[in-house]
């Protein structure tokens, strides 16, 4: 059986395309899943002083805490405030907070200064159940996604 050349040109791309497909689908499920935990509810943002745990919340607990929506560099964001966060686990005082995430779409970690940190600063909540820090004067890139813990100094 012969194949005309226009028609295995078809199959091949039709083949490359499927395999992108499930490398895509692949790297979103190992991605999803790593952030998401062992089990549903698993997510928790923690916040620390040195070596003692403050405060540890779940995404319910964030959005009890009361919720704003700020449009920054574009796009809506909402979630509680980071200062209100950092209330609730008994933070009054700090010169400094440092943030850290999981570091699978970014560095996985940004220093903020109390003067950096107002109400517009926020721990803002994903569709997919995680929150990522960000403020009008936190660049794009600089966000930090899939929060895991804020140690306040």
């Amino acid at each position: 059986m012969t194949v005309r050349p226009q028609r295995r040109q078809t199959i091949i791309l039709a083949a490359i395309a499927g395999v992108l497909a499930l490398v895509i689908a692949g790297a979103w499920l190992l991605q999803w899943n790593a952030t998401r935990g062992s089990e549903a509810g698993a997510y928790r943002v923690t916040v620390t002083r040195g070596d003692s745990t403050l405060g540890s919340f779940d995404v319910a607990d964030l959005e009890k805490l009361g919720t704003k929506r700020v449009v920054m560099q574009g796009k809506p964001e909402t979630g509680p405030t980071l200062l209100s966060v950092l209330k609730a686990a008994g933070v009054d005082e700090f010169s400094q907070v440092s943030i850290y995430g999981a570091g699978i779409r970014d560095s996985g970690f940004l220093r903020l200064k109390r003067s950096e940190i107002d109400g517009n600063v926020l721990l803002d909540i994903a569709i997919r159940g995680t929150t990522k820090v960000c403020g009008p004067n936190i660049a794009w890139d600089d966000r930090v996604r899939d929060v895991e813990r804020i140690d306040a100094q």
